[in-house]
């Protein structure tokens, strides 16, 4: 079967896809909301095609959901959602660690340290914008995590974790992370490291769950804070 599109426009796709990933983690197409390939389009300045695919792309992260006769919706998450999925990444990634102690590498553990000490330099950088101050923070803690589940060298362990790790959520939450909240990330990020080079896979499991549940608290407050005021509106 013949590839539909050159070299080039599979990189305008793949653009695409990259721009509403970012617009459904900030929050810009609501939790809920219908994703109507028309109005995307229009949106992004690309036709539907391209369009098309990136909502398929989305939908395999967990970005979205499709659903028959009702199309792409911005995928929304409850209280219990939150809960379900905190609870099973605390297992999943605490079993990773473990897994990790044994079997990660000098390289990796070099990558580690390389994202820890970005997360803990961002504390003195200047950032244009808070999103871009977000973005990053996302973005080197998924290097730090998604290392230890390569690391472990389970494949269906880090397909499961992909399943449930909600990207939205995890900017949500660093969103809302003060500065000490970020320096207690950071110490758990600097513990659950130093048991990896020890290969101690008990204390990097126990160090990984209390730092997931951590975040799991700080988005709950955060969900928290966000409904509060629409509370008091109906009062």
């Amino acid at each position: 079967m013949e590839h539909l599109y050159t070299k080039d426009e599979s990189s305008s796709a793949d653009q695409v896809y990259q721009r509403l990933r970012r617009l459904l983690i900030e929050g810009f197409y609501p939790p809920g909301s219908r994703l109507v390939e028309e109005r995307l389009a229009s949106d992004l300045g690309v036709s539907r095609t391209p369009v098309r695919q990136a909502l398929v792309r989305a939908a395999a992260e967990g970005l979205v959901q499709i659903f028959p006769n009702r199309g792409a919706v911005a995928r929304s998450f409850t209280i219990d959602d939150l809960l379900e999925m905190y609870d099973l990444r605390a297992l999943l990634e605490g079993h990773a660690a473990y897994l990790a102690a044994s079997r990660i590498t000098p390289a990796q553990l070099s990558r580690m340290e390389e994202a820890a000490t970005e997360l803990e330099k961002s504390l003195t950088y200047t950032f244009e914008r808070r999103q871009d101050e977000v973005h990053f923070l996302v973005e080197h803690n998924a290097v730090f995590h998604q290392t230890i589940a390569e690391a472990a060298g389970n494949q269906r362990l880090i397909t499961m974790l992909n399943q449930i790790v909600a990207v939205p959520l995890q900017f949500r939450s660093f969103y809302w992370y003060r500065r000490e909240e970020r320096q207690i990330s950071n110490f758990f990020h600097r513990s659950i490291l130093n048991a990896l080079r020890l290969g101690d896979g008990d204390r990097a499991r126990a160090m990984m769950r209390e730092h997931i549940f951590y975040g799991r608290d700080v988005l709950l407050q955060s969900q928290r804070a966000e409904s509060a005021p629409a509370a008091l509106d109906e009062e």
